[in-house]
Formats: structure tokens, sequence, C-alpha cells
């Protein structure tokens, strides 16, 4: 299973990560064979290939949350260690209470789990005036 995180966007039928740089936005992927779709090696990036995309030319643009409710609490993961558990950060003060977390920025708290101990969901939230409806976002990715 791949963690989804951060901004997407459809376009012509199929779901992208979305890049921007000085509000310019590009399409990336690891697919080679969409060099005939505009598709060109992204610079520095051996493996990655962008398209340049105006917000005119998108079906939709959202941003993806994965989250987890792990013993009663819920947690946003942030990401994932080399060793495969997952980063979760959570700002629920009671949930020290419950579990041996530790202290992450100003209220908030952190612990890592194996993937096989959570079950994954992901929230979407539409972005670039999208309301992020037409998106694929899935609940409970075990």
């Amino acid at each position: 299973m791949k963690l989804r995180k951060g901004r997407y966007a459809k376009w012509n039928g199929r779901d992208y990560e979305l890049a921007s740089y000085q509000r310019i936005y590009y399409l990336t992927t690891e697919d080679p064979s969409l060099a005939d779709e505009g598709f060109t090696p992204q610079e520095g990036r051996p493996g990655r290939y962008i398209r340049e995309v105006s917000v005119k030319e998108l079906e939709d643009a959202y941003e993806i949350i994965p989250y987890t409710i792990y013993k009663s609490h819920r947690f946003t993961v942030e990401g994932e260690t080399k060793d495969g558990k997952l980063v979760m950060v959570t700002s629920d003060p009671y949930v020290r209470n419950d579990m041996n977390v530790k202290p992450y920025g100003r209220h908030e708290f952190i612990i890592e789990a194996s993937p096989e101990e959570v079950d994954l969901a992901e929230e979407c939230k539409g972005i670039l005036g999208f309301d992020g409806q037409s998106t694929n976002c899935r609940k409970f990715l075990k």
C-alpha cells in the first residue's frame, strides 16, 4: 500500500499528484509511457515526469489527508519511517492517558505504529475552487 498524502488533480480521467511553482501547476507521475500526453522528465528527479497544466484543464483538484482512529483517538498520518512504521500525530490531550506518546510541537503528540495495527482512511478536501467530490478517497485502506 502506498500512502497517499498531499495535493492531487484529475486530468483526462486520471488522478495525478499536483505540484506548483510560482502559480504554475504541474501534474507529476512516475509513468514514462505518458510522453505522448505531454509529460517530460523532471529535471533533478530521475524517474519522475511532469506536465504543465492550467487550472481550467483540470476536472478536479483536492488534498488528501490520511488518518486513522488508533485506540479510540484520531491521528493524522504524517508519513512512514524507513522501517515501514506509520508516523501519526494528534492534538488530543487525553491521548497521554491511554498510550505512550511523545510531545510534538505545541499541544501535539506523536507516536509510531505498524500499518497492521491501524485501519487507514483518507479525507479529501477540494482545492483551487474545486469541491473534491469526484475523487476516489478511500476509507479503510487495509
